[in-house]
Order: structure tokens, then sequence, then C-alpha cells
């Protein structure tokens, strides 16, 4: 298991949500689908939380984080996200609409890491397959476009 460091605030930093980190973000955020207590399998109480459509993190200065897709990946020791910013004027404000974040559970956190923004979804539908390593699923939407 991971040794997560709290003190480098360059890398890893406390969320507003109780045991939750965040890596990569640039601002803090809440994460209202995360469990409320740490049970025998946290992430997949995490993951029973998650719905389509249904907030997935905010702050008071961004347009809030929607999911779009949820998948568990990685031996379930992974939850993928793919998120859309609400708004439509999310890309004037200066974020990119598309998101993909990833949920883990080490040391009795929540890891929340923000592994990139897209202006497009192809683009971010692309990565998402790639992430899964659904190589074929990438080739065929490539492919198609």
């Amino acid at each position: 298991m991971a040794v997560i460091d709290l003190s480098d605030s360059n890398t890893v930093e406390k969320s507003f949500t109780k045991r939750c980190v965040q890596y990569m973000w640039g601002a803090t955020y809440y994460f209202p689908r995360c469990p409320d207590s740490i049970g025998i399998n946290p992430l997949e109480a995490y993951f029973k939380n998650l719905k389509k459509r249904a907030i997935f993190a905010y702050n008071d200065d961004s347009p809030k984080l929607i999911i779009v897709e949820f998948v568990r990946i990685k031996n379930n020791s992974v939850i993928l996200l793919l998120c859309e910013r609400e708004g439509v004027m999310c890309e004037s404000e200066g974020f990119k609409p598309w998101l993909i974040a990833e949920i883990t559970f080490e040391n009795n956190f929540f890891v929340h890491s923000n592994l990139g923004s897209y202006f497009e979804k192809d683009e971010a539908d692309k990565e998402f397959c790639f992430k899964q390593g659904r190589e074929e699923t990438v080739h065929n939407i490539i492919d198609f476009l």
C-alpha cells in the first residue's frame, strides 16, 4: 500500500470532503458521492453511490462536474469516471468541458486524481476507453472519426 504524504501540497492535498484527498486538481473540491463511513470494502461503497448525471465534484469557483460514465478497473481497485462540466459557458470561463478522474482508496483516504481535461467529447471518450485498456474500442472510435 502506498504512503500518502499530505505535507507535499504540490501533489496531494486535502479536499473539502472528510476522508478525501485530491491530486492534480488545481483547486479544492467537495466530493458529495463519497461514502459517509469507511466499511469493509470502501471502493465498493463509493461505486454504489455513483450515478450517471449526478454531481461528482464541485466548489464555489468552478462549474460542477457531472458524471457521464463510470467503471471499475484494475481488479476493482480503481474507479474511473468521465465527467462533464455543468453549463454551456464553461469554456469561456476557462474550463475544458470534459474531465477524466479516478478514485482509489489508500491509507484510509479516498484519493481523487484528475487524469486530464479535454475540449472535445471524442478526445475524452478515446482516452476513457484507453485508460480502461479497451484498445479495440479506441481503434474503432478513431476509425469512425
